[in-house]
């Protein structure tokens, strides 16, 4: 049965929303843990993104992932000296890579509160991938270290974005979108050069 539940909704959030713009469309790529709280955090963050009107496709795999994917590593037994207090890191500057620090993320002692921060979790270092800068907010999902409030909001309801963090989205899909099609353009033997 949760095999099933796992499968539906992951079939669910991969695909784009009716209507949804293309260029406020985003694939992430997740490399390892297809578990239920990876399963129940991608539907999390999804919904998180479609209230700014981002639509994000989920794969469990990175081959077949498309060139101007967002990729999703997984990282256990993360030894404390690194990042200390880090449940993630992305590399917003190079626009690809986020690798999330699994082990500290689902010590939450129930499953939902896992589910529920590694959804803010994989939204927050998306964004820095999206705006293609590391920006820190003074609240909501962009803030650069949450404390218990905000822990406690995450059990009831999402973080928000604020409007700086959403024009800056805005600003770095439309600056995604236009260098993969710039690059789609170049001729296969001259980007070789």
């Amino acid at each position: 049965m949760k095999h099933a539940i796992m499968t539906a909704v992951m079939a669910l959030t991969a695909m784009a929303a009716p209507g949804s713009n293309p260029e406020n469309t985003v694939t992430v790529c997740l490399d390892g843990h297809p578990g239920f709280i990876l399963t129940a955090a991608s539907a999390i963050a999804s919904t998180m993104f479609a209230a700014i009107d981002v639509n994000v496709v989920w794969r469990r795999v990175l081959t077949g992932c498309p060139a101007d994917a967002i990729l999703v590593s997984f990282k256990d037994q993360t030894p404390t000296e690194f990042l200390p207090g880090a449940l993630a890191y992305a590399l917003p500057y190079e626009g690809t890579h986020i690798c999330l620090l699994y082990d500290r993320v689902v010590q939450a002692r129930e499953t939902r509160q896992a589910a529920n921060i590694m959804a803010h979790v994989l939204v927050h270092e998306i964004t820095h991938i999206l705006q293609g800068v590391c920006h820190h907010s003074a609240s909501g999902i962009m803030k650069a270290r949450w404390d218990g409030a905000d822990f406690s909001q995450m059990a009831w309801e999402p973080l928000k974005f604020t409007a700086q963090d959403i024009q800056m989205i805005r600003q770095g899909l439309e600056a995604r979108h236009n260098r993969f099609l710039l690059a789609a353009q170049i001729p296969p033997d001259v980007a070789a050069r």
